[in-house]
């Protein structure tokens, strides 16, 4: 029988725990069961012993870890997003990995996940590249399941799924197939035989029927979540009351879809030759991502081409192909291909992550896309409604960040001495220590700055300054990330204000400026400013550049010289900041 890991049946649970490790892990080039529970910790979601957080993890640590209960169901959720695809093993241990290009895309489909996640689920198939998994099975069970469902009528209970679609070993041999379908038909109205057949696959097996059962929570958690079927109590067919899943509409057009498409598995292109096998992998990759809602117009020649190559070499017709590659295929090969969303550069320049472009109702609320055009490229975003409930909030000045001065002004007595020592404490400074310094930094300088939600699709600002009527989004690049600045930002920073004036998030203008902070001004400033003006004459946007030195400068003048930072000049700026004392002056 086919086993899932079960760390629990609550898939918007586990969409929540993916996306928050992805962003506590993403800029990581591999990380570890221990930092999953570590993340897990410090955001409250781990449980042990009745306790969250800190607690949690004092009463769970065991000398043997196979025993620590965080350690286990940091082992589960690391096994599901295996078989989902969203994360791979690296080659020298299957305890350390990796996200991979597919997972970096759920972490982006948090308004509306139900299209990638129902793709990742028909995508699991064994055997693959990336799990070992006990038994000789030839399945695609999330699949199987369906076809099951659409060859029983429509309905199919638990433990008929158990002993059929879980534990039959090729799905792909038809006669095989009809066999268990067949098999199911014939114990239908009788519980006690269905009954006996269970505890035969148990005994077979050496499998409890509790286990065997525990087994079917995530595939059935998965079809009911994703709306293919519903539950519904059926007293007719086992002359007595049985909980059945039930087909819905949208499921029997997944069902129709896998009865017409190609099921290609990874051993299917052993013998292909490799420049129609990389046409089959990408091909099939990014056609997985727009039957899940992400406009892939950008790769419309080269698909094209893939398919001319596909169609050439193989006889094949214009049916859809299933075949997720990073479900079945390891990172090594793959990377040739996809960008590595793990490390520092998420983001291929030329390759890129696809956004979302879907228009969905949900909770009452229209969800809108925005086009963003640089050049000849386009991306579209999804962004979530105007919070009308924002409270503005009396501004502070936080006085915390005065010690970091302190002690280095008393060896120097002077502020400009005191700015470089501080600026070589951060020089490899990470997002999680970074992002909040700089916002502490704006704090102390008079604003009401604060950080956004990590996860939250409307906020894609890294910080925000809230003003009654000149809110700034804030585009933070930490050291860690990169040390000198690069372009991209600026492109972050269009988009940040594009999306900040549709969604009237919080109250701006129109001319107040989109601000960058950096570590280091680039070594090449006229690259970073012809952009910046590019995008003025474009857009009539303007964005602003503050480096980290220039920041500490602004915010020592405040608090130890009494000097006021003229903040108009902070929202009008454009271009690179440059100061002379405490004065600011535009670079463009």
């Amino acid at each position: 029988m086919l086993r899932f890991p079960n760390p629990g049946s609550n898939i918007d649970n586990l969409i929540r725990i993916f996306n928050e490790i992805f962003h506590a892990l993403r800029f990581q080039e591999s990380f570890a069961l221990d930092d999953i529970t570590l993340t897990l910790i410090k955001r409250n979601l781990a449980t042990s012993c009745g306790y969250v957080g800190e607690e949690a993890l004092s009463l769970s640590t065991r000398k043997d870890r196979s025993r620590d209960p965080l350690y286990n169901q940091s082992k589960m959720y690391a096994e599901l997003f295996k078989i989902l695809g969203w994360i791979h093993p690296l080659k020298q241990s299957q305890l350390i990995f990796q996200f991979t290009y597919l997972g970096a895309h759920v972490a982006m489909a948090i308004q509306d996940p139900t299209a990638i996640l129902g793709e990742s689920a028909l995508g699991i198939a064994y055997p693959n590249e990336i799990i070992d998994v006990k038994g000789n099975h030839q399945l695609r069970p999330i699949a199987t399941i369906l076809r099951t469902l659409g060859a029983l009528d429509g309905f199919l209970a638990r433990d008929e799924m158990i002993i059929g679609p879980m534990c039959i070993v090729n799905d792909r041999d038809e006669d095989l197939f009809m066999k268990m379908i067949n098999e199911i038909h014939a114990l239908r109205g009788s519980w006690n035989t269905l009954d006996r057949k269970m505890k035969e696959v148990a005994n077979l097996r050496n499998i409890s029927l509790n286990t065997m059962k525990n087994y079917t929570r995530f595939p059935l958690a998965v079809i009911r979540w994703t709306g293919w079927t519903e539950d519904e109590t059926i007293k007719s067919v086992y002359n007595k009351a049985i909980k059945f899943d039930k087909l819905t509409d949208k499921g029997t057009k997944v069902v129709e879809f896998l009865e017409e498409c190609q099921d290609i598995r990874y051993f299917d292109l052993d013998d292909i030759d490799r420049s129609t096998k990389d046409a089959i992998i990408r091909f099939s990759f990014y056609k997985m991502l727009e039957r899940a809602g992400y406009d892939i117009t950008p790769f419309d020649s080269t698909l094209f081409t893939d398919k001319t190559l596909i169609s050439r070499q193989l006889d094949s017709d214009d049916s859809p192909i299933l075949f997720s590659p990073f479900q079945e295929m390891s990172s090594e090969y793959l990377m040739r291909i996809f960008p590595n969303p793990s490390g520092n550069e998420l983001v291929d320049e030329d390759k890129g992550l696809f956004s979302l472009t879907i228009d969905v109702k949900k909770q009452d609320f229209l969800y809108t896309k925005v086009e963003l055009k640089i050049g000849d490229s386009s991306e579209f975003r999804v962004v979530e409604p105007t919070d009308f409930g924002n409270k503005l909030q009396h501004v502070n000045v936080d006085s915390s960040m005065a010690p970091l001065f302190q002690m280095a002004i008393k060896q120097s007595n002077n502020l400009e001495p005191a700015i470089e020592p501080i600026a070589v404490q951060y020089i490899n400074a990470n997002k999680d220590v970074f992002y909040p310094l700089i916002t502490r930094l704006f704090n102390a300088i008079g604003y009401d700055c604060k950080l956004s939600r990590t996860g939250v699709n409307y906020e894609r600002w890294d910080a925000i300054i809230n003003d009654k009527y000149h809110s700034i989004p804030i585009e933070i690049k930490s050291p860690g990330e990169e040390r000198f600045l690069s372009v991209k930002a600026i492109r972050q920073a269009l988009e940040n204000k594009i999306i900040l004036l549709s969604r009237s998030t919080y109250p701006t203008k129109f001319h107040d400026t989109s601000l960058v902070v950096c570590y280091n001004l680039p070594n090449n400033r006229s690259e970073v400013n012809s952009l910046i003006n590019d995008v003025y004459k474009a857009y009539k946007i303007i964005i602003g550049v503050i480096d980290f030195r220039s920041l500490l400068r602004i915010a020592g003048s405040h608090l130890f010289m009494n000097k006021e930072h003229n903040k108009d000049q902070l929202e009008k700026l454009h271009g690179i900041i440059e100061l002379s004392g405490s004065q600011a002056k535009e670079v463009k």
